[in-house]
């Protein structure tokens, strides 16, 4: 009996200190505001294949006018407080589809494997010449998964050598508190400790934004971002 007691005192501290917890992390919300995108025709090889990683291949003359999209948005929260690089996350997935990379972007934390898959009916290569993060899977058919471990912090752009209208970026981040924007534009970061934060916000074709946020225990905070050329 005063076993069954002892386990039942165990249980309910336990509990306790999950509730406390998660009561005392935090949380920040909000909604992200994006200029009206341009897109232009697709165009396969000549200067866009020899200057891939240069910005004028974003805009082009014939250029079609699209809805902005979140789904390339990525909202994280650096604690400045923090010395450690966070654990590596589950292996993420990159999709070679209808001559595109799906996701466009992906967010991970160091040591990260990100998995390349080929799901058209040809062959697609994927590759990158970012500094400190080159890499070259080599020509793979459909159905082939490959996996690269990205951990280089910041950009890893990445390329088919095959189709060079292809393009896609990795972020690799110093946090685990990072999250991509929903389709209506609004976020949420839960599960903040108390601290101070560097919020920034990623798109790949837009500047970058950063803000610094006093975040107290259990406190929701409401912060919205407007991004622009």
């Amino acid at each position: 009996m005063k076993k069954y007691l002892f386990f039942i005192f165990c249980l309910i501290f336990l509990l306790d200190s999950e509730d406390s917890t998660a009561q005392e992390n935090a949380q920040i919300s909000g909604t992200i505001f994006m200029p009206v995108m341009s897109r232009g025709r697709r165009k396969f090889r000549g200067r866009i294949y020899r200057n891939r990683l240069s910005s004028a291949q974003k805009t082009n003359r014939g250029s079609k006018i699209l809805k902005s999209s979140f789904i390339d948005v990525f909202v994280s929260a650096h604690l400045m407080s923090a010395d450690s690089i966070p654990e590596p996350l589950d292996p993420v997935t990159i999709i070679q589809i209808n001559a595109e990379f799906v996701p466009r972007v992906v967010a991970v934390t160091q040591g990260t494997k990100v998995r390349f898959i080929n799901r058209d009916r040809f062959f697609h290569n994927v590759f990158s010449i970012t500094p400190g993060s080159r890499f070259n899977i080599g020509r793979k058919r459909t159905g082939v998964a490959v996996g690269q471990t990205i951990d280089k912090l910041g950009e890893t752009k990445i390329f088919c050598d095959i189709h060079a209208q292809m393009n896609a970026t990795i972020i690799c981040l110093d946090t685990p508190y990072f999250t991509r924007v929903g389709p209506d534009g609004k976020y949420r970061l839960s599960g903040l400790p108390e601290g101070t934060y560097e919020i920034k916000i990623y798109h790949p074709d837009l500047p970058g934004l950063q803000d610094i946020i006093d975040i107290k225990a259990g406190e929701l905070v409401s912060k919205s971002f407007t991004l622009s050329r």
